[in-house]
Parts: structure tokens; C-alpha cells; sequence
């Protein structure tokens, strides 16, 4: 009865001493080695307001900068469409040459890696309210 006991409470300690270990080292690691946050990148809105503000431009002197950066838009928009193609035939080619250095078992598996990568990401779920 008494061995019984012991090994009862000695599991209930083992198990309390992990919980506290565990939340210790959860301590540390967010206290000092946070993750770092990405920069942000920097929207068009916000370049042509940083420019707008940098050089002390007037309200006319801004709509005219937003016609240019609307322009440039345009014009890397479609040389981007223009070009894609050849960097889609890059792409598979590449595909196609990785695929002859692997055997079938590793294929399947990067025939679903490919799926993943470039399938469309799905919009979060929804929660649905208890109301």
C-alpha cells in the first residue's frame, strides 16, 4: 500500500516539475527572444505622403506625384505581364528537371509540395456566433 503511494505522488511531482519547467522556459523565451517583427513594407499611400512631407510639396505639387506614381504602376504592371510568361516556362523547366533527379516515392512528395506552394491560400474560417 505504501509503494503504492510513493509511486502515486512521485508521478504527480514528476508531473508538476515538468508544468513548472515548462512555464519557466516559456518565460524566458518571450521575455528575451521575442520574435522579431517584420518591417513594414511601405504602402504607395504612404510613399507619396513621405515624399509629400520630405519635400514640403503643396496639395498640387501631390495629386501631380500620385498621377506619376499611377503611371509607373501601370507601366511595371504591364511589362510584369508581358514577362511572365518566359519566367513561368523558367519555372517549369525547373520543375521538370528536379522531377527527372528524383525517384517516384520522392516525386509524389514533391508533386504535393508544388500543390501547396502555388494554390491559391484558403480565407480563414469563420467563427460563427452562439447568438
Amino acid at each position: 500500500m505504501k509503494s503504492k503511494l510513493g509511486v502515486a505522488l512521485l508521478g504527480i511531482a514528476i508531473f508538476l516539475m515538468g508544468g513548472i519547467a515548462g512555464a519557466i522556459t516559456h518565460y524566458l523565451y518571450m521575455e528575451h527572444l521575442k520574435p522579431v517583427n517584420a518591417p513594414k513594407i511601405p504602402t504607395y499611400q504612404d510613399i507619396v505622403d513621405g515624399m509629400a512631407k520630405e519635400l514640403m510639396l503643396d496639395a498640387q505639387q501631390k495629386e501631380a506625384l500620385k498621377r506619376i506614381f499611377d503611371k509607373s504602376r501601370k507601366r511595371y504592371f504591364n511589362l510584369a505581364l508581358e514577362y511572365r510568361p518566359y519566367y513561368e516556362k523558367i519555372r517549369i523547366e525547373t520543375e521538370d528537371q528536379i522531377k527527372e533527379i528524383l525517384r517516384p516515392d520522392q516525386r509524389m512528395h514533391y508533386e504535393e509540395f508544388l500543390r501547396k506552394v502555388y494554390s491559391p491560400p484558403t480565407p480563414p474560417t469563420e467563427q460563427k456566433s452562439a447568438w
